[in-house]
């Protein structure tokens, strides 16, 4: 079968709902694991 708008259209649907899917389970891992501190080439209030 050929290429169809509604196909095309329906693609993007589903890539839509996977970018939400990935944004909120890094926002959930964001919160549960702190990003580990730099060494000591950031002081700060020396």
């Amino acid at each position: 079968m050929g290429d169809t708008k509604r196909g095309r259209e329906r693609k993007g649907t589903g890539k839509r709902q996977q970018r939400r899917e990935r944004e909120v389970y890094r926002e959930l891992r964001a919160d549960e694991e702190p990003p580990e501190p730099e060494s000591a080439e950031l002081s700060i209030g020396d």
